[in-house]
């Protein structure tokens, strides 16, 4: 027979749950200033059990990563030894991503996130954004980029400008979508510097709720 759990502490770790637990102390007492004692005792989890789930406190705000970046790979996988331009990258990367923020409880839960990695620049050094930025490094078309320009470097400003975009769409983009919001920014870059707009669909706007 199963020994029952002891009271409080569910046999299965649901990390979800724990995610969104330490995001409301985070958000009420400031990044640093949690503990993952603090996560654990909140989560009615074991210390133990939350370090087999999230190693690191970042972890815990950047999670589901694995997720992403798995999906991230699947999307570029038929580019493989082909290299695209910065339009395509978007259209082909991007696009599907964002569109998963179209689910309202998923979006929400990104935008709180995103304010607080704005909040906690320590958190802009996860391992998920290098990785992010090798991946679109290996698909840039590096014949296509001018005298001085690098892929890597090219990769590197194009997550950070997606970021920008992003965080600027948690903090203000109400009746938005995030998908929306990143392209009318490469879309406004990209007319500025070239006078060409980036070839990727944009959604019409939703109304505001």
């Amino acid at each position: 027979m199963q020994r029952p759990s002891k009271l409080g502490r569910p046999t299965e770790a649901d990390t979800q749950h724990i995610a969104k637990v330490a995001l409301r102390l985070f958000e009420r007492r400031g990044f640093d200033a949690v503990t993952m004692e603090d996560v654990a005792q909140a989560a009615a989890v074991s210390r133990r059990t939350l370090f087999r789930h999230f190693p690191s406190k970042a972890d815990l705000v950047w999670t589901g990563t694995d997720e992403l970046l798995g999906m991230l790979r699947s999307l570029a996988a038929p580019h493989e030894g082909h290299k695209l331009a910065l339009g395509a990258i978007v259209s082909e990367l991007f696009v599907p991503v964002l569109a998963l923020l179209d689910d309202p409880d998923t979006a929400d839960f990104a935008r709180r996130r995103l304010m607080l990695i704005a909040r906690a620049p320590t958190l802009l050094s996860h391992p998920m954004l290098q990785e992010v930025d090798a991946l679109l490094a290996s698909l840039i078309a590096a014949d296509s980029l001018p005298a001085g320009a690098s892929a890597p470097l090219v990769a590197r400003t194009l997550v950070a400008a997606a970021f920008a975009a992003l965080k600027w769409w948690a903090e203000h983009g109400e009746g938005r979508s995030a998908l929306q919001t990143l392209l009318g920014a490469l879309q406004g870059l990209a007319l500025a510097m070239t006078g060409t707009a980036v070839d990727a669909p944009v959604p019409a706007a939703r109304p505001s709720r």
